[in-house]
């Protein structure tokens, strides 16, 4: 039986959609069956390059599934791994990673083996666009996997997990592609990824959110929503983002309205391990979330409006004339170049 593509909403699919939607389309319609050698070359490709990350991207995600291990050792230890060791684990993934897309291997390796994940699987934007990586670029960002992986193990959250019930702890399970958490919303699916939830040690209900912003800074959204409140005790963050508190807010309606936990019990975490681990602790009262549900709806119907007959159920695309091009000098840097804007490709769809 064939796959169904079945419509669903994210903050991440909606920000994709707003930037720009012939991106949008490539990305979840057109690619989609590319997996499949009868499908065509068009199809193929654009499954292909949807599956690129950027430097920035591939960071985060490493640091990100070291965190998944880093509890799970300590689930079955009891203690926090030592520095060294898991500043070894993710600098051994790191390279081999590298070297598996430097290599391209990525061309001829499925990314899942069995049912589990390929770890080493990586396509980096810049080997498969032939653009250049320096040695600066290399080692900035293995020190920012150094980094987060410091502010990890030092951040006091770490620290307060470790003293809670483990039982209640919900890890993502990366190598097994289980991407928690998944809930129905007027017929449509919802993504709510939580990178991992605990129950405190005073019974409230914590989700936390690993972020690994550079210092840089933190990216921007135009997004007009209202970030959920910061805790009162807290100062707010002056670089804390509007599609962060909308993020965040998706998560606590899904742990308010999904696992039907008291709003004064859900306590959201979201942690910079790029930061030294700094934390901002959130709350949210009835009118969040009557914000955030009103934010998923509006999603919903705006991601809706560009299928046949806005038709969440059979999810079909109208046409790529109703998914027009954002065209800025961010275009060459986008995984769909080659597609849509690159001279003279062959596959290029206009």
């Amino acid at each position: 039986m064939a796959i169904k593509n079945r419509f669903g909403w994210s903050i991440s699919r909606e920000s994709m959609f707003e930037t720009c939607m012939r991106s949008y389309y490539f990305h979840y319609y057109l690619s989609w069956g590319g997996w499949y050698a009868s499908s065509s070359s068009i199809c193929r490709e654009a499954f292909k390059l949807k599956r690129l990350m950027s430097l920035p991207l591939w960071r985060g995600q490493l640091v990100h599934y070291v965190a998944t291990k880093v509890l799970a050792s300590l689930r079955k230890k009891g203690t926090i791994p030592a520095l060294g060791d898991v500043t070894d684990y993710i600098e051994k993934r790191f390279h081999s990673q590298m070297k598996f897309s430097s290599s391209r291997t990525y061309l001829t390796e499925p990314k899942k083996r069995g049912d589990r994940l390929n770890i080493d699987w990586l396509a980096l934007f810049e080997h498969e666009y032939d653009r250049r990586l320096t040695d600066e670029k290399i080692e900035k960002t293995i020190e920012e996997c150094r980094e987060g992986i410091r502010g990890l193990l030092d951040s006091p959250i770490l620290h307060e997990i470790a003293k809670t019930d483990n039982r209640y702890w919900i890890i993502e399970n990366i190598d097994l592609a289980e991407f928690a958490q998944v809930f129905d919303f007027d017929g449509a699916q919802v993504f709510a990824k939580t990178d991992f939830i605990y129950r405190g040690l005073d019974g409230t209900f914590d989700i936390v959110d690993w972020k690994t912003f550079s210092s840089a800074g933190r990216s921007t959204t135009t997004s007009s929503e209202p970030p959920i409140q910061n805790d009162p005790a807290q100062a707010p963050d002056k670089d804390h983002t509007t599609r962060t508190g909308v993020q965040l807010g998706v998560y606590g309606y899904y742990a308010s309205a999904v696992m039907r936990e008291p709003l004064e019990s859900i306590r959201l975490h979201e942690v910079n391990l790029l930061d030294n681990g700094h934390e901002i602790l959130h709350r949210i009262d009835d009118e969040n979330i009557d914000i955030f549900r009103d934010h998923i709806r509006a999603g919903i119907k705006k991601l809706s409006e560009v299928l046949v007959d806005e038709d969440i159920q059979k999810n079909e695309a109208r046409g790529l004339n109703a998914f027009p091009k954002n065209v800025s000098s961010r275009c060459r840097y986008c995984n769909f170049y080659r597609i849509c804007e690159e001279p003279g490709s062959s596959l290029r769809l206009d």
